[in-house]
């Protein structure tokens, strides 16, 4: 076993394909990608990991994970038999304008067991998505006592800022309201991706970047070298912030972890000794020069170094 993973969490993003285009989404250059996670590979994954580990919750996510709801309620369904208390979907409600299909589909993830359902209703999703058969798929749900729905909204700056996008935000969710569906409090847009490119005016960078902050001090990230989560990505890699570690469709998942060392390689060992400043100097080493004039955070100038490293095969 690793030293360095303790997992009580794993997640899948079952696609990169999606029923939007929003601008605010931090994966916006990678959404014109088609294909699914191999459905049999992830419930390998999922038999494998949970019998290893005490997973605590299981997410998936996309992308549109319900464009491949077969394959979501197959993961889910191997989650639930494992014993793995909490099983997460995100999705935006939007796969089909089918009654029939949206009626079926809810009732699959309900007998599949997903048990937490995180539907994402915003300014930005409705920008493109039509509300009504959102509306329809989150009645379907309750008609078919989803354990738990939500609608999960994504604000900019936070909620509490008023500006144009909150606004008609706050619009929509009444009409979910209404319903009596409650509305998590949601997710405050990261400047990567699309949003970074779209709504800039609302993420000015900080006069002088932090690039001394520890790895894993950043929200939705962990240290290298205190895994307890991973993401497995519909090509079958393994990911966590910028470091793959193997790919499932090539290796046993708990082969993949056993042999995971994150001091092992030059640049993920200077990020966690000295953070992102040691990672640029270490880059330097290797002739690679990172602009960093237009990253917003330590961890997009993380981001952005690996990524040339990358390039140069040097991960």
């Amino acid at each position: 076993m690793s030293r360095y993973i303790d997992l009580t969490r794993v997640e899948f993003v079952i696609t990169n394909a999606c029923s939007g285009r929003c601008r605010h989404c931090s994966n916006g250059e990678r959404l014109d990608k088609s294909g699914s996670v191999n459905a049999d590979a992830a419930v390998t994954a999922v038999k494998r990991l949970a019998g290893r580990y005490a997973i605590a919750s299981m997410m998936t996510f996309g992308g549109e994970p319900l464009l491949f709801s077969d394959t979501v309620c197959k993961i889910h369904a191997a989650a639930r038999d494992c014993g793995i208390p909490k099983r997460q979907l995100i999705t935006n409600g939007f796969f089909s304008k089918d009654n029939q299909k949206i009626d079926e589909t809810a009732k699959a993830l309900c007998n599949a067991g997903v048990n937490d359902i995180l539907l994402s209703v915003d300014a930005f999703h409705q920008e493109f998505i039509p509300i009504e058969p959102v509306i329809q798929f989150a009645e379907a749900l309750l008609r078919y006592n989803a354990p738990s729905l939500r609608v999960h909204p994504a604000w900019v700056v936070d909620e509490e800022n008023e500006n144009p996008y909150n606004t008609e935000t706050r619009r929509l969710l009444k009409l979910f309201e209404n319903k009596g569906i409650t509305v998590s409090s949601g997710n405050n847009i990261f400047p990567s991706g699309n949003a970074l490119k779209h709504l800039s005016e609302y993420f000015a960078p900080p006069e002088k970047l932090d690039l001394s902050v520890p790895c894993g001090s950043v929200p939705y990230t962990s240290r290298l070298d205190e895994l307890d989560s991973i993401s497995i990505n519909p090509n079958g890699d393994i990911d966590e912030c910028s470091v793959t570690m193997g790919n499932i469709y090539a290796d046993d998942v708990l082969d993949i972890i056993d042999r995971y060392d994150p001091y092992s390689n030059p640049a993920w060992s200077a990020v966690l000794n000295g953070g992102v400043t040691e990672l640029l100097r270490y880059a330097e080493t290797q002739s690679i020069t990172v602009d960093i004039s237009d990253c917003h955070t330590a961890c997009g100038v993380c981001r952005k170094a690996m990524a040339a490293m990358k390039e140069r095969e040097l991960l």
